[in-house]
């Protein structure tokens, strides 16, 4: 499976980047690269010209998002400490319209993850991470990131290459 990502920028990925890292040292899990994850390519990557044309003419990026909250929940790995972004109508229309384009299933709320729920070594997950304990993570992510808006652009394609969860065997394999 493969997904199409946009990218904090600048000083906002660095920390993000170094909150990411810091949070997985300190709970032993896995750390990854600060996305927000704009919808899953299901199928054939031959739709990726389509999706990049659209990119390209939309003139929607680099888009400011607003960040709502940080929440920790037991929702999946994926989404277990993490951003809110307010879902803009030019949030949601960029991301429904690239889900038609590549034919991607229905969209989550639009989020940057912060801390997954997989262990660092065998990226399975760590049922110790309870609701109360993701909650006393995120409480202080909040103000580790003072900005309200984020700044998200340099969509790429990701692919989850041996798997969804084996994190680290993701890699980017296109820009768009």
């Amino acid at each position: 499976m493969a997904s199409i990502w946009l990218r904090p920028e600048g000083r906002q990925e660095r920390t993000l980047q170094a909150l990411i890292e810091r949070l997985a040292a300190e709970n032993h899990t896995v750390a990854f690269a600060p996305h927000l994850t704009v919808c899953g390519i299901p199928g054939d990557l031959n739709v990726l010209d389509a999706a990049a044309d659209y990119v390209r003419e939309c003139g929607l990026l680099p888009m400011r998002v607003k960040k709502a909250a940080v929440t920790g929940a037991v929702i999946t790995p994926f989404r277990a400490v993490f951003i809110e972004v307010e879902n803009s109508p030019e949030l949601q229309d960029f991301r429904e319209r690239l889900r038609q384009i590549v034919g991607g299933p229905p969209l989550i709320p639009p989020h940057i993850s912060l801390l997954y729920t997989l262990e660092g070594v065998s990226q399975m997950p760590r049922s110790d991470l309870t609701a109360e304990r993701l909650q006393a993570i995120a409480a202080p992510c909040a103000e580790a990131i003072p900005d309200t808006h984020i700044t998200l652009g340099r969509p790429i394609v990701n692919s989850a290459g041996g798997g969804e969860t084996d994190v680290r065997g993701w890699r980017v394999i296109r820009d768009l």
